[in-house]
């Protein structure tokens, strides 16, 4: 078997992560006696436990591959965890095979950065843009207005997109499996409810955060007419108005309302995450004691 190239590898976890937000890079770090991989062989593994890269092959590459898996489906953290090439062992996990030999491999969980959608490449778009590149969120802006979809109004890296008025483009189809954060802040209630029904048609996984910029009284309006439309606001946590009560109406200090919501929601939403994980692990220890 061909050693797996590094840079092949590590070019492929770079875009599985853009597209799926989360993955498990295996890497063996330890190996003693007669082993089929050798230390420094990687294995990227996405959350459908498809894989790019090798370990060796057989039923070792098979266990840390669905361990990796497990992994991403339970938010578990980053570990190095041994396997043994007999068929049975007092500690680690046997592989079945008769090598003889012993591999510690790093699973190790990474997380892409939130993306951030921007509906509105408007004033206020601009300043959350900004603000959240700073905050270490991804930036996807859309806008059917070629003169808000220049690329010197975003920070380098953002990706701009082109919808039409009634964003009927599926433009969040790539970006689907990714934590997404929406901040709808188009330029008049007709496109902020063609934004949020394009959000409803998408129904990603991943959505943390959906805000709507405007007035009670247009706020009211978009609802009324995406109901009239066909769409279901009950299936999302719809944040309107948009941001923390604050105060300022410049487009900077709204950008920050916005941000500082986002960012409250986000570090809440891994604080729970982080206690459940912590909640299961109590009693998977229990039931085994």
């Amino acid at each position: 078997m061909a050693v797996p190239r590094i840079e092949e590898v590590l070019s492929e976890a770079e875009r599985s992560l853009t597209s799926w937000g989360r993955l498990a890079l295996c890497q063996i770090v330890r190996a003693e006696g007669s082993t089929p991989g050798k230390i420094g062989w990687k294995l990227m593994v996405r959350p459908d436990a498809t894989s790019a890269g090798n370990l060796g092959g057989g039923a070792f590459e098979g266990l840390v591959r669905a361990d990796a898996a497990a992994k991403l489906a339970d938010g578990s953290q980053s570990e190095i965890k041994r396997y043994y090439f007999t068929e049975k062992a007092v500690r680690g996990e046997p592989t079945g095979m008769v090598c003889g030999g012993m591999a510690e491999v790093f699973l190790e969980v990474l997380h892409a950065a939130p993306l951030l959608v921007v509906c509105g490449g408007g004033p206020v778009g601009q300043a959350l843009a900004r603000a959240a590149a700073l905050a270490g969120f991804d930036l996807l802006i859309a806008d059917d207005r070629e003169d808000f979809r220049r690329p010197e109004l975003f920070p380098d890296g953002a990706e701009i997109v082109t919808v039409d008025r009634e964003y009927t483009e599926d433009f969040l189809s790539p970006y689907a499996r990714r934590d997404l954060f929406v901040a709808i802040v188009s330029r008049c209630w007709e496109t902020d409810t063609a934004a949020l029904g394009a959000l409803l048609r998408a129904a990603p996984p991943h959505l943390r955060y959906v805000g709507l910029m405007g007035s009670r009284r247009k706020i009211e309006r978009v609802r009324s007419e995406v109901a009239v439309r066909g769409g279901d606001l009950s299936r999302i946590s719809l944040r309107a108005p948009i941001g923390l009560p604050i105060g300022g109406d410049s487009p900077g200090e709204i950008a920050i309302s916005i941000l500082a919501e986002m960012i409250r929601d986000r570090h809440q939403a891994t604080d729970d995450s982080l206690r459940r994980a912590e909640a299961e692990n109590r009693e998977r220890v229990v039931r085994h004691a």
